[in-house]
C-alpha cells in the first residue's frame, strides 16, 4: 500500500471537515427552554380616543417587545379593541401588565409553527 502523501492528507481532512458539517446542519435544534415556546395570545385593549388601532396595539406590544419593529414582526391580526400575537408565555404575563391592556388569553393556533 502507498504511502499518504501531503495532497491525500488534505483531502481526506477536507471531506471530514465537510461530513462534520453536514452532521451540525442536519442535527435538530436545541430545545427550547420553559416559557420560551410562542403561543398565539389574544389581547383586549383599552378604547383611546383618536388613537389609530394599529398603531395603539403595536405600541402597546412594543413596550414588552423592545418597539414597534418587533410588534409588528410577531402581529397575527390587529382589530378595534383587541390583537393576536405570537408570544412567549413569559411576554404574555408581562403584556397583561401593561397600562391600557384590559386581557390577554391564549389562542389555539391556526397553523403549525415552525420553532426559532
Amino acid at each position: 500500500m502507498a504511502k499518504p502523501t501531503s495532497q491525500s492528507a488534505a483531502a481526506l481532512a477536507i471531506l471530514m471537515l465537510a461530513v462534520a458539517t453536514l452532521a451540525v446542519a442536519q442535527a435538530p435544534p436545541p430545545p427550547q427552554r420553559s416559557g420560551q415556546e410562542r403561543h398565539l395570545f389574544q389581547v383586549t385593549v383599552r378604547e383611546v380616543d383618536g388613537a389609530v388601532e394599529d398603531d395603539y396595539n403595536y405600541n402597546l406590544l412594543g413596550t414588552v417587545l423592545g418597539g414597534y419593529e418587533a410588534a409588528r414582526g410577531v402581529m397575527f391580526e390587529t382589530e378595534p379593541l383587541r390583537f393576536s400575537a405570537y408570544l412567549t408565555n413569559n411576554q404574555a404575563r408581562r403584556l397583561s401588565r401593561v397600562k391600557g391592556v384590559l386581557g390577554v388569553r391564549q389562542r389555539d393556533d391556526p397553523v403549525p409553527r415552525a420553532k426559532h
